[in-house]
């Protein structure tokens, strides 16, 4: 099975087939979010190679399987142990802003998951550890190496999910202040400190995620999830 990890996104691989070159794309909102083990760089220095790379393939590879799972969550990319995903970049036209982070905040909440009940057993510890950041806003998108070709997206908005991740606390999703009001109806929050973003001179109002309200009084189903 090929992951939406290892392919190009749909409007990208559509154009390099035609033999095109993929022009540059503004994207009015998109929702990101970045994950990233607790204490890794300590966890690495003391435990094998072996163990390291086990322990990311079977991380990775079980939140890939999830991501597969919904219609449109991308992974862009893993440097080291940060993991970073967006919604959105194939149904600009069809879902709404709404939609694509219903999609990532149901997606955290799995990822919260996965790691709860990690198979640790070849590891120098017994369990792990992730933060999480999600935000929303625009986006601009563009294949930099067409020998190579990997799709990235640039601006504030990636930089600022970013920082919602490192100032997340352990097991704990942390969601921007505009990327909260979009779900609000269906999802419960707690105030979190706003966050200092960008030349840390600006302040985002920030949240924790709780969970799921038992009854959602929005229109926006959970179901961007694939059949």
């Amino acid at each position: 099975m090929l992951h939406r990890t290892s392919v190009c996104m749909k409007f990208v691989a559509d154009v390099m087939k035609s033999g095109a070159s993929v022009e540059p794309k503004h994207f009015k909102s998109l929702a990101f979010l970045t994950a990233d083990i607790v204490s890794f760089t300590n966890l690495s220095s003391k435990s094998s190679a072996k163990q390291v790379v086990a322990l990311l393939n079977r991380l990775y590879s079980q939140m890939d399987d999830v991501i597969d799972s919904f219609e449109d969550i991308y992974k862009l990319e893993t440097i080291g142990d940060a993991y970073n995903i967006v919604s959105g970049l194939n149904t600009q036209d069809t879902l709404s802003d709404k939609d694509h982070v219903v999609s990532i905040v149901e997606c955290a909440q799995r990822f919260i998951d996965i790691v709860r009940s990690l198979d640790m057993s070849d590891q120098i510890t017994d369990h792990v550890q992730i933060r999480v950041g999600i935000h929303v806003g625009p986006a601009v998108g563009g294949v930099a190496n067409m020998a190579m070709p990997k799709y990235s997206l640039f601006g504030d908005t990636v930089t600022i999910t970013g920082q919602m991740e490192q100032t997340s606390r352990p097991m704990e999703i942390h969601v921007s202040g505009p990327a909260c009001d979009l779900v609000k109806d269906i999802f419960e929050f707690d105030v979190s400190e706003s966050v200092p973003v960008l030349d840390m001179k600006q302040r985002m109002p920030a949240w924790w995620l709780l969970h799921k309200k038992a009854r959602s009084s929005g229109g926006a189903s959970s179901g961007n999830a694939a059949q």
